[in-house]
Parts: C-alpha cells; sequence; structure tokens
C-alpha cells in the first residue's frame, strides 16, 4: 500500500501512464510485504485467543478482524492505486 500509493501519486502528477508490469509490481511487493508481516504475527493472535479462551466461533471472528481484514484493505488499496495510475480519461 505504501510502494503502490507512493509510486502512483508521483506517476499521476507527472502525467505518465505507466505498463502493465510497472503499474503491478508495487501490488505485487506490497502484498508479499503484508502477508510476510501477518505470516509472523499469525501464531503470536492465535495464542492470544487460546489463552483468552474464545470459543470457536469467536476464534475465527478475531482471526478474520486481526489478519484477513488488514490483507484485504492493503490489496484492495494497491490495487486502486495501480489503476488510478494506468487510468487515461481520454480513452
Amino acid at each position: 500500500m505504501i510502494l503502490s500509493r507512493f509510486l502512483a501519486r508521483k506517476r499521476i502528477a507527472a502525467g505518465m501512464h505507466p505498463s502493465f508490469r510497472a503499474a503491478w509490481a508495487p501490488v505485487a511487493f506490497d502484498t508479499c510485504v503484508i502477508a510476510l508481516i501477518l505470516g509472523v504475527l499469525f501464531l503470536p493472535i492465535v495464542s492470544l485467543t487460546l489463552a483468552m479462551g474464545l470459543s470457536l466461533f469467536w476464534r475465527i471472528v478475531f482471526l478474520m478482524v486481526a489478519v484477513y481484514v488488514p490483507f484485504q484493505i492493503v490489496v484492495v488499496i494497491s490495487t486502486i492505486w495501480a489503476i488510478r495510475s494506468r487510468w487515461d480519461e481520454n480513452a
């Protein structure tokens, strides 16, 4: 989200339309970074749910909020910036 937003804003300000690969490579990078971060945090989060004594339903809800939702937010926002950087008003 950070890299794709930064590059897209820079390209939009310059009036430049990047290639498909140039627009989507930062999205792939952002996705890999958030997956790595959440992968490292996954076991501590599961341990926390076990220590809290949550039922299976609430454990699933907690994991969705703590892992799935942040991942989806980063991917969606990165995708939006990639699309905005390639958007051409005249086409």
